[in-house]
C-alpha cells in the first residue's frame, strides 16, 4: 500500500524511512545485515527505547557496533557487520551478491 511501512524500522535503514517507496536492493542487504546483528545479539543494531519515536531513533543515530554488544564475535565478521550496516549517507553493499562474496572473503 502507498504510503505506508513495509517493514519493521528495528530492521530498517534510514533511506527507507525518508522515503517508503524506495525499495532498491540494498534496502534488503541492510535489513540481512540487521537480522545477523540481532540473530548474534539478541539486539537491534539501534537502541529503541519505549520513551522514543522509532523512526527518530533510525534518523537520528548510526546502529551500535556489534562487538560493543558481543564482544565473542570474531572481528572480520564484526567488521563486515558493521560495514553492511552503514547508512549514513548511503548502504554500501548495493547487492547480495556483494554481500555474499564480502561473506565469503573472511571465511
Amino acid at each position: 500500500m502507498s504510503g505506508t511501512a513495509a517493514n519493521l524500522p528495528v530492521f530498517m535503514p534510514r533511506q527507507q524511512a525518508v522515503n517508503f517507496n524506495y525499495a532498491e536492493a540494498e534496502v534488503d542487504i541492510w535489513a540481512i545485515a540487521a537480522c545477523l546483528y540481532y540473530m548474534m545479539t539478541g539486539s537491534y543494531p539501534r537502541d529503541f527505547s519505549r520513551n522514543k519515536d522509532p523512526y527518530l531513533v533510525l534518523l537520528q543515530t548510526d546502529p551500535i557496533s556489534i562487538r560493543q554488544r558481543e564482544a565473542n564475535i570474531p572481528q572480520p565478521l564484526a567488521d563486515l557487520i558493521d560495514q553492511a550496516l552503514v547508512d549514513n549517507p548511503q548502504i554500501i553493499f548495493k547487492t547480495a551478491t556483494a554481500f555474499k562474496q564480502a561473506l565469503k572473503e573472511i571465511y
